[in-house]
């Protein structure tokens, strides 16, 4: 029987003697169907769980977590309870390849931004759902590195794609 995730669960990744911690909010199921994670920045090991939350979230994306279980990329440790101004759907952004336009995505919600961002709309981490191998890489490498994959990835894409 596969393991069934909860709202609060939270997750150690071990990778090349690197370790972090994510705590699971919920699977979407309007856009991507993932299961959203937020990563704390906790970088050593620790069996103090308020050590773990204490340190703060850096970012956050989507992934598969019960196949990242299966594939044994994370192993769950406990569930601890959503703090209240976590408790919200964070914001994405997301490029339509047809048209070049920018929307902000959250959860049942799209905004139209346009063609052109600004500094606050470009600061809007880009939409990513990432299976459990590149999302070990991302939760090791942190948030710079997330950001800046993200970006330049989906720059690339849309070159690539677009059909204008």
């Amino acid at each position: 029987m596969a393991k069934r995730i909860k709202q609060g669960d939270i997750f150690k990744v071990i990778e090349n003697g690197e370790v972090r911690y994510f705590q699971y909010f919920y699977t979407d199921p309007n856009y991507l169907g993932g299961d959203l994670i937020w990563v704390f920045n906790l970088n050593k090991e620790t069996q103090d769980f308020n050590e773990i939350l204490n340190s703060g979230y850096s970012f956050y994306f989507y992934t598969k977590i019960v196949a990242g279980i299966k594939m044994k990329k994370w192993e769950y440790l406990t569930n601890i309870e959503i703090e209240e101004k976590m408790n919200f759907y964070p914001s994405f952004r997301w490029r339509d390849i047809e048209t070049g336009l920018w929307y902000k995505l959250q959860y049942d919600k799209k905004h139209l931004l346009g063609m052109i961002l600004n500094d606050e709309e470009s600061k809007v981490p880009v939409v990513s759902f990432q299976f459990p191998v590149g999302a070990v890489e991302f939760i090791i490498k942190g948030a710079d590195f997330f950001r800046k994959y993200s970006t330049e990835f989906e720059r690339e894409y849309f070159e690539i794609n677009k059909r204008m």
